[in-house]
Protein backbone atom coordinates (compact mmCIF):
# COMPACT_ATOMS: atom_id res chain seq x y z
CA UNK A 1 0.00 0.00 0.00
CA UNK A 2 0.94 3.52 -0.82
CA UNK A 3 0.98 5.67 2.07
CA UNK A 4 0.45 9.38 2.00
CA UNK A 5 3.61 10.33 2.94
CA UNK A 6 6.78 9.15 4.87
CA UNK A 7 9.84 11.01 6.36
CA UNK A 8 13.04 10.03 8.03
CA UNK A 9 14.43 12.11 10.63
CA UNK A 10 18.16 10.98 11.27
CA UNK A 11 18.87 7.60 13.08
CA UNK A 12 16.19 5.72 15.53
CA UNK A 13 13.14 5.99 16.97
CA UNK A 14 13.03 6.61 20.79
CA UNK A 15 8.93 7.15 21.72
CA UNK A 16 5.70 6.97 19.84
CA UNK A 17 4.65 10.47 18.18
CA UNK A 18 2.65 13.44 19.22
CA UNK A 19 -0.04 14.82 16.92
CA UNK A 20 -1.25 18.56 17.80
CA UNK A 21 -2.70 21.56 15.53
CA UNK A 22 -1.78 19.76 11.94
CA UNK A 23 2.18 18.76 13.64
CA UNK A 24 4.08 15.15 14.36
CA UNK A 25 6.29 15.99 17.14
CA UNK A 26 9.27 12.88 16.89
CA UNK A 27 11.92 12.64 19.40
CA UNK A 28 14.54 10.44 17.63
CA UNK A 29 17.34 7.91 19.39
CA UNK A 30 19.79 10.75 18.44
CA UNK A 31 18.17 13.50 20.44
CA UNK A 32 16.71 15.50 18.11
CA UNK A 33 12.67 16.89 17.78
CA UNK A 34 10.93 16.91 15.01
CA UNK A 35 7.87 19.29 13.74
CA UNK A 36 6.86 17.72 10.58
CA UNK A 37 3.45 19.41 8.27
CA UNK A 38 0.47 16.39 9.38
CA UNK A 39 -0.50 17.28 5.13
CA UNK A 40 2.70 17.08 3.52
CA UNK A 41 5.30 15.61 6.23
CA UNK A 42 7.64 18.77 5.29
CA UNK A 43 9.46 19.69 8.01
CA UNK A 44 8.73 22.89 9.69
CA UNK A 45 11.44 22.67 12.83
CA UNK A 46 14.47 20.66 14.54
CA UNK A 47 15.95 21.03 17.92
CA UNK A 48 18.73 19.06 18.73
CA UNK A 49 19.04 18.35 22.63
CA UNK A 50 21.98 17.96 24.53
CA UNK A 51 23.67 13.98 23.93
CA UNK A 52 24.83 12.91 27.01
CA UNK A 53 25.00 8.89 28.12
CA UNK A 54 21.99 8.45 29.95
CA UNK A 55 19.51 6.56 29.03
CA UNK A 56 15.47 8.02 29.56
CA UNK A 57 13.18 8.95 26.81
CA UNK A 58 9.31 9.59 27.03
CA UNK A 59 6.47 10.12 24.08
CA UNK A 60 6.12 14.34 23.68
CA UNK A 61 3.51 15.85 25.55
CA UNK A 62 1.89 18.93 23.57
CA UNK A 63 -0.04 21.25 25.51
CA UNK A 64 -0.71 25.14 25.36
CA UNK A 65 1.72 25.57 22.17
CA UNK A 66 4.45 23.71 24.26
CA UNK A 67 5.74 20.75 23.35
CA UNK A 68 7.51 18.60 26.48
CA UNK A 69 10.10 15.79 26.56
CA UNK A 70 12.86 14.35 28.22
CA UNK A 71 16.62 13.42 27.66
CA UNK A 72 19.47 13.09 29.60
CA UNK A 73 18.16 13.63 33.01
CA UNK A 74 16.09 16.81 32.25
CA UNK A 75 12.71 17.54 31.15
CA UNK A 76 12.48 20.80 28.12
CA UNK A 77 9.80 22.82 27.02
CA UNK A 78 9.57 23.71 23.47
CA UNK A 79 7.65 26.01 21.81
CA UNK A 80 5.25 24.14 19.26
CA UNK A 81 5.26 26.73 16.61
CA UNK A 82 9.05 27.71 16.22
CA UNK A 83 10.87 24.59 18.02
CA UNK A 84 12.80 26.94 20.20
CA UNK A 85 13.59 26.38 23.83
CA UNK A 86 11.52 27.90 26.66
CA UNK A 87 13.24 25.99 29.65
CA UNK A 88 14.60 23.11 30.93
CA UNK A 89 14.77 21.35 34.14
CA UNK A 90 17.39 18.86 35.38
CA UNK A 91 16.44 16.13 38.05
CA UNK A 92 18.01 15.22 41.43
CA UNK A 93 21.19 13.69 39.91
CA UNK A 94 20.84 13.70 36.48
CA UNK A 95 18.34 10.78 37.43
CA UNK A 96 16.44 9.99 33.83
CA UNK A 97 12.56 10.15 33.11
CA UNK A 98 11.10 7.09 31.59
CA UNK A 99 7.62 8.45 31.51
CA UNK A 100 5.90 11.57 29.71
CA UNK A 101 4.74 14.45 31.45
CA UNK A 102 1.59 15.05 32.60
CA UNK A 103 0.58 17.97 32.44
CA UNK A 104 -2.46 20.01 34.57
CA UNK A 105 -3.24 23.81 34.26
CA UNK A 106 -0.33 25.48 35.16
CA UNK A 107 1.46 22.82 35.83
CA UNK A 108 3.75 19.96 34.66
CA UNK A 109 4.32 17.04 36.72
CA UNK A 110 6.70 13.66 36.46
CA UNK A 111 8.64 11.78 38.34
CA UNK A 112 12.36 10.36 37.45
CA UNK A 113 14.11 6.79 38.15
CA UNK A 114 14.39 7.00 41.95
CA UNK A 115 10.92 7.50 42.55
CA UNK A 116 11.10 11.64 43.07
CA UNK A 117 8.57 13.50 41.57
CA UNK A 118 8.25 17.19 40.38
CA UNK A 119 5.85 19.86 39.80
CA UNK A 120 7.18 22.62 37.53
CA UNK A 121 5.70 25.60 36.20
CA UNK A 122 4.34 25.53 33.07
CA UNK A 123 5.94 29.13 32.02
CA UNK A 124 8.86 29.20 33.44
CA UNK A 125 9.99 25.48 34.50
CA UNK A 126 10.60 26.99 37.83
CA UNK A 127 10.46 24.10 40.60
CA UNK A 128 7.28 24.14 42.44
CA UNK A 129 7.66 21.59 44.74
CA UNK A 130 9.31 17.92 44.66
CA UNK A 131 8.50 14.50 46.68
CA UNK A 132 10.42 11.98 47.93
CA UNK A 133 8.55 8.71 47.40
CA UNK A 134 11.51 6.34 48.69
CA UNK A 135 11.72 4.45 45.67
CA UNK A 136 11.05 4.21 41.74
CA UNK A 137 7.60 3.80 40.78
CA UNK A 138 4.82 4.33 38.32
CA UNK A 139 3.71 7.71 35.98
CA UNK A 140 1.79 10.23 38.52
CA UNK A 141 -1.41 10.29 38.38
CA UNK A 142 -3.26 13.77 38.53
CA UNK A 143 -6.91 13.88 38.98
CA UNK A 144 -8.96 17.07 40.46
CA UNK A 145 -6.31 18.56 42.70
CA UNK A 146 -4.40 15.42 43.49
CA UNK A 147 -0.99 14.09 42.14
CA UNK A 148 -0.73 10.14 43.25
CA UNK A 149 2.28 8.55 42.96
CA UNK A 150 3.53 4.77 43.88
CA UNK A 151 6.76 3.53 44.68
CA UNK A 152 8.56 -0.01 44.96
CA UNK A 153 8.32 -0.68 48.16
CA UNK A 154 4.48 -1.10 48.18
CA UNK A 155 3.50 2.32 49.00
CA UNK A 156 0.58 4.91 46.83
CA UNK A 157 0.97 8.70 47.97
CA UNK A 158 -1.64 11.48 47.55
CA UNK A 159 0.13 14.34 47.30
CA UNK A 160 -1.52 18.66 47.06
CA UNK A 161 -1.46 19.14 43.59
CA UNK A 162 -0.33 22.54 44.27
CA UNK A 163 2.32 22.39 47.11
CA UNK A 164 3.41 18.48 47.15
CA UNK A 165 1.88 18.25 50.56
CA UNK A 166 1.26 15.03 51.25
CA UNK A 167 -2.37 14.07 52.38
CA UNK A 168 -2.08 10.36 53.11
CA UNK A 169 0.03 7.16 51.80
CA UNK A 170 -1.41 3.83 51.77
CA UNK A 171 0.42 0.94 52.42
CA UNK A 172 0.20 -2.34 50.27
CA UNK A 173 -0.27 -5.87 52.33
CA UNK A 174 3.07 -6.99 53.19
CA UNK A 175 4.38 -3.94 51.28
CA UNK A 176 4.02 -5.51 47.74
CA UNK A 177 5.23 -3.95 44.84
CA UNK A 178 2.56 -1.54 42.70
CA UNK A 179 4.13 -1.37 38.99
CA UNK A 180 1.30 -0.10 37.22
CA UNK A 181 -0.10 3.96 37.40
CA UNK A 182 -3.35 3.80 39.35
CA UNK A 183 -6.75 4.63 38.04
CA UNK A 184 -8.86 7.36 39.57
CA UNK A 185 -12.73 7.06 38.93
CA UNK A 186 -15.26 9.70 41.48
CA UNK A 187 -14.29 9.38 44.82
CA UNK A 188 -12.19 6.45 44.16
CA UNK A 189 -8.60 5.61 43.54
CA UNK A 190 -8.34 2.20 42.02
CA UNK A 191 -4.89 -0.23 41.50
CA UNK A 192 -3.32 -3.75 42.34
CA UNK A 193 0.04 -4.75 43.34
CA UNK A 194 2.28 -7.42 42.26
CA UNK A 195 0.52 -10.72 44.78
CA UNK A 196 -2.56 -9.61 42.89
CA UNK A 197 -4.23 -8.07 45.09
CA UNK A 198 -6.94 -5.27 43.87
CA UNK A 199 -7.64 -2.07 46.08
CA UNK A 200 -10.28 0.40 45.92
CA UNK A 201 -9.14 3.90 48.09
CA UNK A 202 -10.70 6.79 49.23
CA UNK A 203 -9.56 9.97 47.06
CA UNK A 204 -9.85 12.32 50.24
CA UNK A 205 -8.75 9.53 53.05
CA UNK A 206 -7.07 7.16 51.37
CA UNK A 207 -9.19 4.73 53.72
CA UNK A 208 -9.19 1.04 51.97
CA UNK A 209 -12.60 0.40 50.49
CA UNK A 210 -12.43 -2.78 49.53
CA UNK A 211 -9.39 -5.21 48.70
CA UNK A 212 -9.86 -8.28 45.91
CA UNK A 213 -7.64 -11.36 45.74
CA UNK A 214 -7.51 -12.03 41.85
CA UNK A 215 -4.38 -14.70 41.88
CA UNK A 216 -0.77 -13.16 40.08
CA UNK A 217 -0.14 -9.59 39.77
CA UNK A 218 -1.33 -7.83 37.20
CA UNK A 219 1.23 -6.53 33.90
CA UNK A 220 -1.11 -3.34 32.95
CA UNK A 221 -2.89 -1.02 34.47
CA UNK A 222 -6.86 -1.45 35.77
CA UNK A 223 -9.41 -0.03 33.52
CA UNK A 224 -12.62 1.53 35.12
CA UNK A 225 -15.91 2.29 32.81
CA UNK A 226 -19.33 2.28 33.95
CA UNK A 227 -18.92 0.73 37.70
CA UNK A 228 -16.58 -1.60 36.81
CA UNK A 229 -12.86 -1.78 37.48
CA UNK A 230 -11.16 -4.34 34.86
CA UNK A 231 -7.82 -6.22 35.98
CA UNK A 232 -5.66 -8.29 33.55
CA UNK A 233 -2.32 -10.75 34.33
CA UNK A 234 -3.53 -14.06 32.78
CA UNK A 235 -7.03 -13.50 32.80
CA UNK A 236 -9.32 -10.42 32.70
CA UNK A 237 -11.27 -9.75 36.16
CA UNK A 238 -14.39 -7.42 36.20
CA UNK A 239 -14.39 -6.32 39.96
CA UNK A 240 -17.58 -4.00 41.02
CA UNK A 241 -16.10 -0.55 41.55
CA UNK A 242 -18.68 0.10 44.81
CA UNK A 243 -17.83 -3.64 46.49
CA UNK A 244 -15.37 -5.34 44.43
CA UNK A 245 -16.95 -8.57 44.00
CA UNK A 246 -16.40 -10.31 40.84
CA UNK A 247 -19.09 -10.03 38.09
CA UNK A 248 -17.12 -12.00 35.53
CA UNK A 249 -13.55 -13.39 34.54
CA UNK A 250 -12.51 -14.63 31.11
CA UNK A 251 -9.47 -16.64 30.23
CA UNK A 252 -6.90 -14.37 28.00
CA UNK A 253 -4.51 -17.35 26.90
CA UNK A 254 -1.61 -15.90 28.86
CA UNK A 255 -0.03 -13.02 30.01
CA UNK A 256 -1.53 -9.73 29.12
CA UNK A 257 0.70 -6.64 28.15
CA UNK A 258 -2.25 -4.54 27.25
CA UNK A 259 -5.60 -3.63 28.11
CA UNK A 260 -8.48 -0.79 27.15
CA UNK A 261 -11.95 -0.44 27.12
CA UNK A 262 -13.94 1.21 24.29
CA UNK A 263 -18.13 1.38 23.16
CA UNK A 264 -18.66 -1.72 25.67
CA UNK A 265 -15.93 -3.43 24.86
CA UNK A 266 -12.39 -4.92 26.72
CA UNK A 267 -9.59 -5.19 24.50
CA UNK A 268 -7.04 -7.19 25.87
CA UNK A 269 -3.71 -8.07 24.24
CA UNK A 270 -1.17 -11.14 25.55
CA UNK A 271 2.43 -11.55 25.38
CA UNK A 272 1.68 -14.55 22.57
CA UNK A 273 0.41 -11.77 20.00
CA UNK A 274 -3.68 -12.45 20.79
CA UNK A 275 -5.87 -10.04 20.74
CA UNK A 276 -8.63 -10.80 22.43
CA UNK A 277 -12.15 -8.60 22.41
CA UNK A 278 -14.72 -9.20 24.98
CA UNK A 279 -18.11 -8.08 25.89
CA UNK A 280 -17.56 -5.80 28.58
CA UNK A 281 -20.76 -6.65 30.59
CA UNK A 282 -20.20 -10.20 30.89
CA UNK A 283 -16.98 -11.43 29.70
CA UNK A 284 -17.84 -13.18 26.61
CA UNK A 285 -15.75 -13.50 23.58
CA UNK A 286 -17.01 -11.41 21.05
CA UNK A 287 -13.14 -12.41 18.83
CA UNK A 288 -10.25 -12.80 18.58
CA UNK A 289 -7.24 -11.85 16.05
CA UNK A 290 -3.72 -13.09 16.02
CA UNK A 291 -0.43 -11.49 15.15
CA UNK A 292 2.93 -12.45 15.52
CA UNK A 293 4.51 -13.52 19.23
CA UNK A 294 7.29 -9.99 20.11
CA UNK A 295 6.69 -6.80 21.88
CA UNK A 296 3.86 -5.29 21.14
CA UNK A 297 2.65 -1.51 22.43
CA UNK A 298 -1.05 -0.68 23.38
CA UNK A 299 -3.94 -1.07 20.63
CA UNK A 300 -5.53 1.84 19.33
CA UNK A 301 -9.46 1.98 18.78
CA UNK A 302 -10.51 5.09 17.32
CA UNK A 303 -13.60 5.69 14.55
CA UNK A 304 -14.71 1.87 15.03
CA UNK A 305 -11.43 0.91 14.20
CA UNK A 306 -8.57 -1.20 16.17
CA UNK A 307 -5.10 -0.59 14.68
CA UNK A 308 -2.53 -3.61 16.36
CA UNK A 309 1.06 -3.13 15.68
CA UNK A 310 3.04 -6.39 15.06
CA UNK A 311 6.79 -5.31 15.91
CA UNK A 312 8.25 -8.46 14.95
CA UNK A 313 6.58 -8.52 11.62
CA UNK A 314 7.01 -4.94 11.13
CA UNK A 315 3.48 -4.30 10.19
CA UNK A 316 0.40 -2.20 11.30
CA UNK A 317 -3.15 -4.56 11.53
CA UNK A 318 -6.45 -2.44 11.37
CA UNK A 319 -9.25 -4.09 12.21
CA UNK A 320 -13.24 -3.49 12.61
CA UNK A 321 -13.51 -3.35 16.14
CA UNK A 322 -17.23 -4.79 16.01
CA UNK A 323 -16.37 -7.97 13.94
CA UNK A 324 -12.37 -7.75 14.05
CA UNK A 325 -12.20 -8.45 10.34
CA UNK A 326 -9.15 -7.20 8.63
CA UNK A 327 -9.58 -3.93 6.85
CA UNK A 328 -5.98 -3.64 5.88
CA UNK A 329 -2.31 -4.64 6.69
CA UNK A 330 0.38 -1.90 6.36
CA UNK A 331 4.58 -2.86 6.25
CA UNK A 332 6.68 -0.65 7.64
CA UNK A 333 10.08 -2.50 6.92
CA UNK A 334 11.05 -1.75 10.56
CA UNK A 335 10.01 -2.40 14.21
CA UNK A 336 7.22 0.02 15.07
CA UNK A 337 6.22 2.14 18.23
CA UNK A 338 2.47 2.73 19.67
CA UNK A 339 0.69 3.90 15.83
CA UNK A 340 -1.16 7.50 16.56
CA UNK A 341 -4.01 8.29 15.21
CA UNK A 342 -5.92 12.07 13.95
CA UNK A 343 -8.36 13.40 11.40
CA UNK A 344 -8.53 10.01 9.48
CA UNK A 345 -4.51 9.56 9.52
CA UNK A 346 -2.29 6.86 11.02
CA UNK A 347 1.14 7.85 11.75
CA UNK A 348 3.75 5.18 12.79
CA UNK A 349 7.01 5.73 13.86
CA UNK A 350 9.78 2.90 13.83
CA UNK A 351 12.99 2.06 14.12
CA UNK A 352 14.35 3.04 11.00
CA UNK A 353 13.05 6.70 12.29
CA UNK A 354 10.62 6.47 9.43
CA UNK A 355 7.30 8.63 9.85
CA UNK A 356 4.85 6.96 8.22
CA UNK A 357 1.21 9.14 7.31
CA UNK A 358 -1.31 6.32 6.27
CA UNK A 359 -4.99 6.95 5.33
CA UNK A 360 -7.06 5.19 8.08
CA UNK A 361 -9.39 4.31 5.47
CA UNK A 362 -7.65 2.45 3.14
CA UNK A 363 -3.98 2.23 4.77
Amino acid sequence: MVPSWTRNVGLGASAAPAVADGVVYVLNSEDSMYALDTASGGQRWTHKLPRVPVIGYSEPVVAGGVVYTTSDGRMYALDAATGEQRWTHETRHRASVDFSPVVAGDAVYFADETGRAYALDTATGKQRWTYETGGRGFKPVVAGDAVYVGDEVGRVHALDAATGEQRWTHETRHRARVDFSPVVAGDDVYFADETGRAYALDTATGKQRWTSRIGSGPYVSPVVVGGVVYIANTKVYALDTVTGERRWTSEAGGPCVSAMSAGGVVYVRNAEGKMYALDAATGGQRWTYEVSRGDHSDPVVADGVVYLDDDNENKVHALDAATGEQRWIYETGSGIFRPVVADGVVYIFTIGATVHAVRATTG
